[in-house]
């Protein structure tokens, strides 16, 4: 009767320990959630511009950094948020070689406007070795 009952408490107390390691692991634990991928913001992913817009921008990009600077100053009122954060950091990366200054002050400034929960957040943690 001892031997049964001895036999019982070491079974129950390994399925015991075989379910609390089955919770343990179904809990993610801060490495895991750290290692986790954060998805980039994507032109595709921010507010849309207004297509002629859309099509100036496309063809400003392919000129050059002076003539994106000039299409924000002169578009830049219409151009929601997120998505003129992003362009500026577009600006600030083709700046970085020939203007290092006003590349910092664009990611600062651009920076100092986003919230931690933007979908830029990712992309401002990126270069934040370069610019800073």
């Amino acid at each position: 009767m001892k031997f049964v009952l001895l036999l019982l408490l070491v079974a129950s107390v390994g399925f015991g320990v075989y379910r609390i390691s089955l919770i343990y692991r179904s809990v993610p634990s801060e490495e895991r959630i750290q290692e986790r991928p954060v998805p980039a913001a994507t032109d595709e992913s921010l507010p849309a511009l207004p297509p002629p817009l859309e099509a100036s921008l496309a063809s400003v990009n392919q000129a050059g950094p002076q003539a994106l600077g000039q299409w924000l100053r002169q578009n830049g009122a219409w151009v929601p948020e997120p998505r003129l954060s992003a362009i500026q950091l577009d600006l600030a990366q083709m700046l970085v070689r020939s203007n290092p200054a006003e590349a910092r002050r664009l990611y600062a400034a651009v920076k100092a406007r986003t919230p931690p929960q933007s979908p830029l957040a990712p992309r401002l943690k990126q270069l934040s070795r370069t610019f800073e």
